[in-house]
C-alpha cells in the first residue's frame, strides 16, 4: 500500500460496504425471451429490488475479444440474477486490497464481463409504474472500475426516489481500447473495425436498456446517462457517436473532460502504444529475435492477429505500466478517433463544430479536484519521519503540505483549468450550435473534520469524487453509517446540513431525468437552477450547505486569458507560478500552439 493509492481510491468507499444477503425474491421475477429472471432485495427493509449480472452481450472471448459486442439471446429456463458480476479485466490497487484482499498491482478480472445490475424501488415495481432510467458509467480513467462498486449499489437512493438505476461494466484497458490496424479485417461488420470496443460496450447496454427495461419498471423514451470522471468523459462521447443518437434522452457529466487520445499516438507513443506493446509481447515469446527480425514480423498482419489472439488476458494487460501520478491507473489509450465510432476529428472538436446529439446535458466539477491527486503526492506533502511511522504505522498517512499557499493555489488553479475545460467551454459551444439547454454546476462542499492533526477540508477540500456520494445518497451521510474513511470525510455536528445538500442535490439530478428540467418535477426547489445561457450571461450554480454558502447561482468567467490574469497577479513566486503553469493545461483541449502562445506572453516570457 502506498499512500497516494491510499488516498486516490479513499473516495470510492464513501458508501456502505456492509454486507448484504443476497437471497432470491420470488417478488422480482420478470421475464425475458421466456426466461424467468430472479432478482434480490439490497436494503434491509427489502423496499430496493436489485437484478445482478445481467448479460447484454455474448462473453467477449476468443474470436470475439476486440470485436463489437455480440447480441446476447436469453435460453435458459431461470437465471437467479443474486451474484455480483465479475468485474472486468483491470490491475487492483489499495481500494480492492480493502474490500477483496487483492494485492495493489496484481490483475484480476474475467474477459467474460459484459454484464449489467438494474435497481429499482419496491414500491414502484409493484404498482407497474414506467419511471425515468438513470444509466450509471462507472469512473477510473476507463482502466479500473466496477458496476457493482458500493457506491452504486443504492441502497438509500432509490427508498427516495422513484427512478430505474442501471449501472453497467464495459471493457477497461487495452481489452476496450486498442489499435491495430487489420485487427479485423476479414470482418464485414463495420463495427469490428473500430478501436473503441469500450465505447461499444455503452452502446450495447444501451441497447439492451432500450428493449428490456420496461419490464422492470423503467420508460424505455426516458433514458438519463450520467457518469463521473472517465464515466463522465464517456458520457460526453456519447454525444458523439452516430451509434448512440436514439438510445438516451439527455445526459449528465461528473468532472468529465473532452480529450481523446488521437490514432497516432494510440499506435506509435513508445509507452502506450500498440505498436510498443505488440514487439514487446513477441520478444517476451521469442527471445531470439532481433529487432529487425521482430519489424518484420510486424508487417505480417496475419501472423499479428493470430499472435494477439493467442495471448492470454493476463499477458495483454501486464504490458502496461502503472501511471504512479494517477492513483495507479494504467498508462493506456482510450477514446480514439477512428471515424467510425468515435468522430475522426475527435470528442473536442465535436463540440465545438457542434457535431454533437441535441439533447439536454449537465456539465460540472468540484471546486478542489486536483487536491485528490495532490494528497499523496510528495512533491506537495510530506509525512513523518521513517522511525515514527515504523512504532505507529497508522501514522504513514499523517501529511502536510510542504507550502500551505502554494497548495492551495496550485489546485485552484489545476482546478479551474479543468472547469474550463470540462465545463465552461464546452457549455459555450454546446450552447451556440443546439436548441436543448445545457446546465452547469460547480460542487463546493469543504467541510471535511480535522483527524490525527491533519485538517481534510484543507488537505481535500471539494476534491475529485466527493459529489458521487452526496448525488447518490450515500448511507454515511443519510443515515451516519460510521466507517473508518468517513471519519476523515464526515463531521456529526454537519449531519443535518450535510444529509439536506445531499437530498437536494440528488433531487435536482432526479427533476433532470424526468424531464431535463432539475427544477421542477417531481421536487420543487428553492433555487433555481438556470440553463448556462440567459441573455448572454453565462451561469453555473454551486452546490454547498448550508453550514457554508449554501446552493446559489454564479456568473461564470473562466477563459485561458482570465485564469492567467489571475495566476499572474498572485502573491507567490515567479518560480512557483512557472511551476502552476508548467501544469496547467496539460489536460486540456488546447492546442500545442495555443500553449506556446501562452507561454511566450505569460509574465513577457519569464517562464520559458
Amino acid at each position: 500500500m502506498t499512500l497516494k493509492n491510499y488516498f486516490i481510491f479513499f473516495i470510492y468507499l464513501l458508501s456502505s460496504i456492509s454486507a448484504f444477503s443476497y437471497e432470491s425474491a420470488s417478488e422480482t421475477e420478470v421475464v425475458l425471451e421466456n426466461t424467468r429472471i430472479i432478482g434480490t432485495t439490497i436494503s434491509e427493509d427489502s423496499s430496493v429490488y436489485g437484478w445482478f449480472g445481467l448479460p447484454y452481450a455474448q462473453p467477449p472471448i476468443n474470436e470475439l475479444r476486440w470485436k463489437a459486442p455480440r447480441d446476447y439471446s436469453f435460453t435458459a429456463d431461470t437465471i437467479e440474477a443474486t451474484v455480483l458480476p465479475s468485474r472486468c479485466m483491470q490491475v487492483s490497487n489499495f481500494y480492492d486490497e480493502l474490500l477483496t484482499g487483492e494485492s495493489p498491482g496484481s490483475i484480476f478480472g474475467s474477459e467474460d464481463c459484459l454484464y449489467l445490475n438494474v435497481f429499482v424501488p419496491q414500491k414502484a415495481f409493484s404498482e407497474g409504474k414506467k419511471l425515468p432510467v438513470m444509466f450509471w458509467i462507472h469512473g477510473g480513467g476507463n482502466t479500473w472500475g466496477y458496476s457493482a462498486s458500493p457506491n452504486s449499489i443504492p441502497t438509500s437512493f432509490l427508498k427516495f426516489h422513484d427512478v430505474v438505476l442501471v449501472t453497467i461494466n464495459y471493457r477497461l484497458g487495452p481489452m476496450g481500447w486498442l489499435s491495430v490496424e487489420g485487427l479485423n479485417k476479414d470482418s464485414e461488420n463495420l463495427l469490428d473495425h473500430t478501436y473503441n470496443f469500450g465505447t461499444l460496450d455503452m452502446i450495447k447496454s444501451l441497447e439492451w436498456v432500450n428493449k428490456y427495461i420496461d419490464k422492470f419498471g423503467g420508460d424505455p423514451d426516458n433514458i438519463t446517462i450520467f457518469g463521473e470522471s472517465a464515466g463522465g468523459r464517456n458520457v460526453m462521447s456519447l454525444y458523439t457517436t452516430p451509434q448512440s443518437k436514439n438510445l438516451f434522452n439527455r445526459g449528465i457529466a461528473q468532472s468529465g473532460y473532452l480529450a481523446s487520445d488521437s490514432v497516432e499516438f494510440s499506435k506509435n507513443d513508445i509507452r502506450a502504444g500498440s505498436k510498443s506493446f505488440i514487439k514487446n509481447k513477441i520478444k517476451k515469446n521469442n527471445p531470439s529475435l532481433n529487432d529487425n527480425e521482430i519489424n518484420e514480423l510486424l508487417k505480417d498482419s496475419s501472423y499479428v492477429v493470430d499472435f494477439l489472439r493467442s495471448l492470454s488476458a493476463e499477458d495483454v494487460i501486464s504490458y502496461y505500466r502503472v501511471q504512479e501520478d494517477a492513483g495507479g491507473l494504467i498508462d493506456v489509450p482510450n477514446v480514439i478517433p477512428d471515424g467510425i465510432v468515435i468522430p475522426e476529428y475527435g470528442i473536442y472538436d465535436a463540440f465545438k463544430d457542434g457535431e454533437i446529439h441535441d439533447k439536454e446535458m449537465i456539465l460540472g466539477t468540484n471546486r478542489d479536484e486536483n487536491k485528490l491527486f495532490m494528497i499523496g503526492d510528495p512533491k506537495f506533502v510530506k509525512g513523518l519521519p521513517n522511525f515514527i511511522t515504523s512504532i505507529f504505522p497508522i501514522l504513514q498517512l499523517w501529511v502536510k503540505p510542504r507550502d500551505e499557499q502554494f497548495y492551495d493555489t496550485y489546485s485552484k488553479y489545476r482546478s479551474n483549468a479543468w472547469k474550463f475545460d470540462a465545463v465552461d467551454q464546452a457549455a459555450r459551444y454546446i450552447s451556440k450550435t443546439n436548441e436543448s439547454n445545457v446546465y452547469a454546476y460547480r460542487f463546493d462542499w469543504d467541510e471535511e473534520p480535522s483527524q490525527y492533526g491533519m485538517d481534510f477540508s484543507k488537505l481535500l477540500g471539494a476534491a475529485h469524487g466527493l459529489e458521487i456520494a452526496f448525488v447518490f445518497n450515500s448511507p454515511e451521510i443519510i443515515d451516519q453509517v460510521e466507517t473508518d474513511l468517513s471519519k476523515i470525510i464526515y463531521q456529526e455536528k454537519n449531519h443535518s446540513t450535510d444529509k439536506k445538500l445531499s437530498l437536494e442535490m440528488s433531487e435536482y439530478w432526479v427533476n433532470f431525468a424526468y424531464d431535463g428540467n432539475p427544477n421542477q418535477l417531481p421536487y420543487s426547489q428553492n433555487t433555481e437552477w438556470g440553463d448556462w445561457t440567459n441573455k448572454s450571461n453565462e451561469r453555473f450554480i454551486v452546490f454547498d450547505s448550508e453550514a457554508d454558502q449554501g446552493i446559489s447561482m454564479h456568473n461564470a468567467i473562466l477563459t485561458p486569458d482570465s485564469i492567467l490574469q489571475e495566476l499572474a497577479s498572485e502573491n507567490i513566486s515567479v518560480d512557483n507560478k512557472c511551476l502552476i503553469l508548467d501544469d496547467l493545461f496539460d489536460s486540456t483541449t488546447l492546442t500545442t500552439d495555443a500553449v506556446k502562445i501562452i507561454y511566450s506572453n505569460f509574465l513577457n516570457g519569464k517562464c520559458n
